[in-house]
């Protein structure tokens, strides 16, 4: 079944679908243009295209229009189900499609009875943007005992969620970029956020990238930059938040956002938080409003445990609101561990900040540098104002009795650069916050893989490989680098 607009031509109204427009994947119905350029839906007050209690479609080279995120009451693009039983509906493929002008989401996929919801959901080079709720987004029904999940196996590439600046008094975050919730397998890569949430007033959100109640999701290759909160929480770069688990953030650039660059965040009855992985990014000047950091842990629920940090590149200064840390333990953590990594300060910024008791806490082999201040790192209540008093006292910057860990300049390249590089397919050409040649980082790494069985991935930042053929991590040198940089 096909439903197609000549391209360039525009209509007015929503495109409505039931359960008996069902397609599958293969023999999906599609909802798309042909010939030259986009046609246009000018879905005036209401949806683009609601679709309750279908499957098996391609909706592409499309552009929904609301009349604008104060006067619309509906979304771009929304597929829901309520359907009983946890029914999976499959293959919902979305791309080259624009929504702007809507008061709930650009696009939205998920379900509203149990766990029933999506299977096999692709969102490609779409345009989410000037939307009230949020740009880009995947839901269900939460539920913090259940083992299952409303959605499956969802992909979003190559998209862009641009300006979506929430409202005020909201009962819940608002002003999103790309969240995806109640989702089991799901992947966001090469996909820009800036300039999302500065009229959420909600104290909870909103975050350019984020995932909450959801199992194996990776973020990776992604720009998340300017996002903003008009309250006293987040507004930051990249999250994973509450009852995430085995989940990765790597490869990502945050910078210039008024929360966390990267949150690790757990809420009072959400599923369990753990095994999750933050390696190889970089954060520069985020932490611009509430005294956030470059890197951030929260718990306000059962806890954050067993997840490892390693191999980021952390840059900061002070800000005109707040005071911020190059990385914030704020309140406990069970089994967290804190490798390789750079933590680059001005300004007098406090390297870490470490709040509560913490189990397991290990700080081991980073690199710290506080430009035109003192070293400092606090923790509990006391401040240290050199790294061999703190390891001394603590015994953080150990391995097997021997000290550990750095107080030297990185020598990186431009590290107060902090630009947008606008498009993600050029992360790796960038040349700032790289390791010069002549810094005392390279080769002077812990070997994760060695020393804690600990796979460091298949590549840095920049793209240089880890892995040899078989699959065993190899530095490029004789040893593994400090920081999102393994130096070639």
């Amino acid at each position: 079944m096909r439903s197609c607009s000549r391209r360039g031509a525009s209509f007015s109204g929503s495109l409505l679908f039931g359960t008996d427009d069902h397609g599958s994947a293969s023999l999906p119905i599609l909802v798309a243009a042909y010939g030259e350029g986009r046609a246009t839906s000018d879905a005036g007050t209401g949806d683009g295209l609601y679709a309750l209690n279908s499957g098996g479609f391609v909706v592409a080279n499309l552009n929904f229009v609301g009349s604008g995120p104060s006067s619309n009451s509906g979304s771009g693009v929304q597929f829901d189900t309520n359907l009983p039983g946890d029914a999976k509906l499959e293959h919902v493929y979305i791309d080259h499609v624009d929504a702007s002008g809507f008061r709930k989401f650009g696009v939205t996929v998920g379900g509203s009875n149990g766990k029933s919801g999506f299977r096999d959901v692709r969102v490609t080079y779409v345009n989410a943007s000037n939307n009230a709720t949020g740009g880009i987004e995947t839901h269900g029904v939460f539920s913090s005992s259940s083992a299952a999940y409303a959605n499956e196996d969802v992909y979003v590439n190559h998209s862009n969620a641009l300006g979506n600046l929430g409202y005020a008094n909201s009962s819940n975050h608002v002003g999103d970029g790309i969240v995806l919730s109640d989702v089991n397998r799901a992947v966001i890569e090469r996909c820009l956020a800036s300039d999302n949430g500065a009229l959420n007033t909600h104290v909870g959100g909103p975050v350019g990238i984020w995932a909450w109640d959801a199992n194996a999701v990776t973020i990776q290759n992604n720009e998340s930059h300017h996002n903003h909160t008009n309250s006293k929480a987040d507004g930051g770069g990249f999250d994973l938040d509450g009852g995430v688990t085995n989940s990765v953030m790597q490869y990502n650039y945050s910078h210039d956002n008024d929360g966390a660059g990267y949150l690790l965040g757990q809420f009072s009855g959400a599923r369990a938080f753990n095994h999750n992985v933050v390696r190889y990014n970089i954060s520069a000047n985020d932490g611009r409003k509430n005294g956030y950091a470059g890197i951030q842990l929260w718990n306000g629920g059962s806890g954050i445990s067993d997840c490892e940090i390693h191999n980021n590149t952390v840059s900061i200064g002070p800000a005109s609101s707040g005071t911020p840390r190059g990385i914030y333990f704020q309140t406990g953590t069970k089994n967290v561990h804190v490798r390789n990594n750079i933590f680059q300060t001005t300004g007098g910024v406090r390297i870490a900040d470490i709040q509560a008791k913490q189990s397991g806490l290990l700080f081991q082999g980073n690199d710290y540098l506080s430009s035109g201040a003192a070293f400092s790192v606090k923790q509990f209540a006391k401040t240290y104002s050199s790294l061999v008093a703190w390891r001394n006292s603590t015994g953080q910057e150990k391995l097997n009795g021997a000290a550990v860990g750095m107080n030297v300049d990185p020598k990186l390249v431009n590290p107060g650069w902090a630009g947008t590089v606008g498009n993600p397919d050029s992360l790796e050409s960038m040349s700032a916050f790289r390791l010069d040649s002549g810094s005392t980082l390279v080769n002077a790494g812990l070997n994760l893989w060695t020393l804690f069985a600990l796979d460091p991935g298949p590549r840095d930042f920049f793209a240089t490989g880890l892995h040899s053929g078989n699959g065993t991590p190899q530095p490029n040198g004789s040893g593994f680098d400090v920081g999102a940089n393994e130096l070639t």
